[in-house]
């Protein structure tokens, strides 16, 4: 089975505390933190040299991926999913009272418009999914096992229990792991003078500080590797580490972005309004105007009125817009080399004005070569060729290091080194120490020995006769910081330094000169980045000197200091602080920081916040992990370790600072986007409430449901389309701010809602139009419609008012209109038309008013409806930005949907319904239903008009009103033209974007981030299955793992006897959750236990 595995059963007894009880199905619990290393590899049938390939697939059947059991997700009920939301549950009942009205159309539109939202969100993000998957492949934890006996590189995901693998500093550990010696000779046996790694696992276990681990003693899944290079076994893998136990009862991936809190509060606003005039609306018409209301179709128009305010002012495309929005957004960063781990950092990105980055790789090109011509040979008797030689020894080009791998190809003959030369120890860096340490063996002639490299200062401290050196060494690291060169010392001593008698005196080689030139865009994108409102400050662990020659080179200003000055200003140091007033000023107003350790970056971080900036900090190290997750935006820069990726909001794929630049502004244009749409919503949901809403109660006025539905069909293709909208990135950063989005939403709506009533007011309450314009009159007052109907009813029935004393307003005088008499709803003749009582009051006049008031108002619906689209889609060119919205060019798509949706209103309203939706009481071949110069009206075929006294009065038809859809864009474009400078005014008066006062603003941008930020929780990449939200595959905790589970079964693994006889690790998921809830910590902080102790027994162990 595995390499080396001992074939013949062994009997083996464990003490208690190391293995548990069986139980009834012959599973037992082994403590793998208390058992020893051949016992462990014993239960993992594995030898110290690996698994094979076969065995590793093998495994990988029985045990499954590295990875939390993923759930499955059924297609259609994600497409559900899309509706299960507030704004989706108000829209579904608007349905429901649709239905039960048996209003079938209405109903149809309202859930075609659900479904048409949910499939939008559910194609574009399914395809932004997909996209987002194939780049973030690449990102995916890394670790190195031995199989086949050779080291390979593979996704961590593909780890079996039983693997060997190899972690270094930076690495974050990718399973639960017992570790071997440091000693590759004796790999299971620990010795007095080994190197412990250091393991921050604080966010397992809660220490502060790096653990120290020595041979046999186990390192968690999650935990990062702070010192230290050894190899080690895996022992559990997913769901039965103890990271995955813990995330399996408690884990989500808490990448939510601060967008769904957002829409949350827009669309409260949203309801409460609804609720509000819906409420007003029942009360008035019923209460005041008394307005009855029976079963049937188009039997209560009050209630199918009521509708309008639901359907019309719900924003139902708003999660629609919004998620699609970002994510497309986050899709095409990915595209442009920007991975997004948390989805709420594309919101903190567009608020970033200030980005602390790194030099190396960043703003450098990170292709070191060394100046073999300016070596600073410090030990005599050596040649630069020598110094070559020993700098490629000292080097380790497995870890893929750029330092390793230029001194390695910077020896011709480094191929042949390995034949003569034999590693023994290898020391790997860390920031503490700045060195590397290598002993070696001469195999010709015997001879031992150990080379250093590292810092200047670290190596010539080491050095015998540091005090000779000293002067000529810092000179020449001046001139070489002068010219832009980073320094690198290599000493050299005899021995490998083991034993009492052991003697260690370094001889400090050379002082290579190494070159890293800036990148051809840096210089133009900070310019660039300077044009947007994004300062960039350098901060680098160089020498302060090649900090400001890389400054001036790239145009940055070479104000800079050392981290010691930074720490001593913040102590309050008047000498370091110099012209500067305090620290924050100091940080705010330099280029840079140099010679800085990984907790400085912390400390930059922590101060820039404290003056109100939107902080990002780029890092690629496990030690900038704190810093990255302390900053707004956390960049981990291309090539980070897992450690930095982990703790990064922001992962990038390209190097170099244009990458962050583009992250950085295409944030911004996804912010616009949404805040567009978000003003936009607020702004209609006031309008369509209050419009319809004060039409309805002042003057009872009702209008279609149909047409407000198909409007927002047509609005939702606008909306959408600004998804894709070209904007412009705001040259100054982003920020929510809701009490903004509301005022200027209702400013915004309620004078849209003026410019309705007026409309209204001007076409149906003065004779306006009809006075300046060759057009019908839509005027409905009483006076209007008595003065017309008398008339045309003299002019119609001229000889039976002469010869019959035709009386059109006595009541009972509808009666005499033959054509309607004989109709069935009128009684079938007059004797049976006066028969009925409800006809004993009508009369003729006030049936051809009651046409006439129909008849009109069926076209100012047409007016109306197109007047508000056209208005309300104008609104979208406006709020997209500050500018003159005349004069700032949109996207292709939002013009096309504007001018189609615009196309498909002023149809509707020229060519009207035909009279849909009909009255429940009629008459049909109405006699009074012409325009007011008594021509027919067009568009209008059934010629079914409502009866006088009837509820039917109040159904709200829709007619075409012809000439009057060049009064509605006419009337559109007139209040059009005040809403920019309405904008501006608000922008002014809120100071929307730093409009009036930057330092205004972003105080207010700080303290709101702070309201709405999430908190950042304990992460673990590639634990789940990659999502458009979570493309990292994170798996989140919002605490430490031992405040969850009992820290004494860490390293608790089920295992069990096979069909063979062997025991191996469990690979039932069942087991581990069941052994997660036996050791839960309850609410006190106590473990729970259950059931009671079983005797020792001894186990088999293959």
């Amino acid at each position: 089975m595995g390499g080396g595995a001992a074939e013949s059963a062994v009997a083996v007894t464990v003490d208690a505390p190391a293995v548990g009880p069986l139980d009834k199905a012959g599973v037992q619990e082994v403590n793998f933190e208390k058992i020893d290393l051949k016992e462990a590899m014993t239960i993992l049938n594995v030898s110290h040299h690996g698994l094979t390939s076969a065995e590793v697939e093998k495994r990988l059947a029985e045990y499954g991926p590295n990875k939390l059991p993923e759930s499955t997700r059924n297609a259609f009920l994600v497409f559900l999913g899309y509706m299960w939301n507030p704004l989706s549950w108000a829209m579904e009942a608007a349905a429901i009272i649709a239905i039960a009205l048996l209003d079938y159309a209405d109903f149809a539109l309202i859930v075609g418009l659900l479904l048409l939202n949910s499939g939008i969100s559910y194609i574009e993000e399914a395809n932004a999914d997909k996209a987002i998957k194939a780049l973030a492949g690449a990102l995916a934890p890394k670790a190195k096992a031995m199989r086949d006996g050779t080291l390979q590189t593979v996704d961590a995901v593909w780890l079996v229990p039983g693997d060997v693998i190899v972690m270094k500093f930076g690495d974050i550990v990718a399973a639960d792991v017992k570790l071997f010696s440091d000693d590759p000779q004796a790999p299971f046996e620990r010795n007095s003078d080994e190197t412990p790694m250091q393991i921050d696992q604080a966010a397992l276990t809660g220490e502060s500080m790096p653990a120290k681990k020595y041979t046999g003693d186990v390192a968690f899944s999650g935990s990062a590797i702070k010192a230290g290079e050894r190899h080690a076994v895996v022992y559990a893998t997913g769901i039965n580490t103890f990271f995955g136990r813990a995330a399996a009862l408690i884990s989500g991936t808490h990448n939510v972005a601060n967008l769904q809190i957002i829409m949350t509060k827009i669309g409260g606003v949203c309801l409460i309004t609804i609720g509000v005039w819906v409420v007003i609306e029942v009360v008035v018409q019923f209460a005041h105007y008394k307005h009855g209301c029976v079963a049937g179709e188009e039997g209560c128009p009050t209630l199918t009125n009521m509708l309008v305010i639901m359907v019309g002012g719900i924003p139902i495309a708003m999660p629609t817009v919004l998620s699609v929005t970002l994510a497309l957004g986050a899709a095409k960063l990915a595209k442009e080399g920007a991975i997004v781990a948390r989805m709420s950092a594309v919101e903190e990105m567009a608020g970033m004005d200030i980005l602390c980055s790194d030099k190396t790789g960043t703003l450098t090109l990170n292709k070191l070569s060394i100046e073999t011509n300016n070596i600073f040979v410090t030990e005599p008797g050596l040649t630069i060729e020598d110094v070559l030689k020993y700098g490629a020894l000292s080097a380790d080009i497995m870890g893929e290091e750029p330092i390793d791998v230029v001194l390695w190809n910077s020896y011709p003959q480094a191929s042949t080194l390995d034949q003569r030369y034999k590693k023994i120890k290898w020391i790997p860096f860390n920031p503490t120490d700045k060195f590397t340490s290598v002993t070696l063996l001469d195999q010709e002639t015997g001879r031992v020995f150990r080379l250093l490299k590292g810092s200047p200062q670290v190596v010539l401290g080491r050095a015998y006769n540091k005090e000779q050196l000293a002067e000529s060494v810092n000179s020449k690291m001046v001139e070489f910081a002068n010219r832009g060169f980073r320094s690198l010392g290599v000493a050299m001593t005899e021995g490998d330094g083991v034993g009492p008698d052991a003697k260690t005196e370094w001889h400090m080689l050379a002082l290579c000169p190494m070159f890293d030139p800036p990148r051809v865009d840096t210089k133009s994108t900070i310019e660039y980045c300077h044009t947007q409102g994004i300062e960039v400050k350098m901060v680098t662990g160089d020498h302060l000197l090649i900090g400001k020659e890389t400054a001036r080179m790239l145009g940055m200003g070479d104000v800079m200091f050392p981290s010691e000055i930074l720490l001593k200003a913040k102590a309050g140091d008047k000498a370091a602080l110099g012209e500067f007033t305090d620290v924050v000023d100091m940080v705010e107003k330099c280029n840079g920081f140099a010679e800085v350790f990984p907790e400085h970056k912390y400390e930059i971080v922590a101060i820039l916040q404290e003056a109100d900036h939107v902080v990002g900090m780029t890092g690629d190290g496990v030690n900038d992990a704190p810093a990255l997750k302390k900053a707004d935006v956390g960049i981990a820069v291309c090539g980070a370790t897992d450690a930095a990726r982990g703790a990064a909001d922001i992962v990038l794929t390209e190097a170099g600072l244009s990458a962050i630049k583009t992250a950085v502004l295409g944030a911004r244009k996804i912010f616009q986007r949404m805040t567009t749409y978000s003003k936009y919503t607020v702004a209609m949901t006031f309008r369509i409430c209050f419009t319809f809403g004060l039409l309805t109660v002042i003057y009872d006025w009702y209008f279609p449901t149909i047409l407000i539905v198909i409007m927002a069909v047509f609005n939702d293709g606008a909306m959408i389309a600004l998804a894709k909208d070209r904007v412009t990135p705001s040259r100054q950063p982003n920020a929510w701010n809701l009490k903004n989005i509301f005022l200027m939403g209702i400013v915004y709506g309620l004078y849209l809602t003026l410019s309705s009533w007026a409309l209204y007011q001007t076409a149906c309450k003065t004779s306006f139009f009809e006075d300046h314009l060759p057009i019908f009159s839509l005027d409905d007052r009483y006076i209007t419609l008595k003065t017309w109907c008398t008339k045309m009813i003299a002019d119609k029935y001229a000889n039976e008012i002469l010869n019959s004393g035709l009386d059109p307003t006595a009541p009972g005088s509808i009666c005499d209109i033959e054509e309607y008499v004989v109709q069935e709803d009128m009684g079938g003749s007059r004797a049976g038309c006066l028969a009925l009582a409800s006809r004993n009051d009508e009369t003729m006049l006030g049936q051809c008013m009651v046409e006439q008031r129909y008849v009109r108002g069926a076209m100012l619906r047409s007016l109306i409806y197109n007047h508000v689209s056209i208005s309300g889609q104008l609104l979208v060119l406006v709020v997209r930005n500050q500018g003159y919205s005349l004069f700032e060019r949109a996207g292709t798509l939002t013009y096309m949907a504007f001018v189609l949706a615009q196309i498909g209103s002023t149809v509707i309203s020229v060519f009207g319904f035909g009279g849909y939706v009909p009255p429940r009481h009629f008459v049909e071949d109405c006699q009074f239903c012409s325009y007011s110069d008594h021509t027919p009206i067009k568009f209008f075929p059934s010629k079914i008009v409502p009866i006088e006294g009837t509820e039917s009065t109040a159904t709200a038809s829709v007619l075409g009103c012809l000439g009057y859809v060049l009064v509605a864009w006419i009337w559109s474009f007139i209040w059009y033209v005040l809403l920019d400078p309405i904008k501006w005014g608000l922008c002014w008066m809120l100071n929307e974007d730093g409009f009036r006062d930057v330092v205004g603003f972003r105080h207010n941008r700080r303290m709101e981030m702070q309201k709405t930020s999430m908190e950042k929780g304990v992460d673990l990449g590639g634990m789940t299955a990659p999502t458009i939200s979570n493309p990292l595959g994170r798996a989140s905790l919002t605490m430490p793992v031992s405040m969850v589970l009992d820290r004494a079964s860490a390293a608790l693994v089920p295992v069990h006897r096979n069909a063979d006889g062997l025991t191996r690790v469990s690979n039932d998921p069942a087991r581990a959750r069941d052994l997660a809830q036996r050791n839960r910590l309850g609410p006190d902080g106590m473990a729970r236990t259950s059931g009671n102790p079983v005797p020792q027994k001894e186990v088999i162990r293959a």
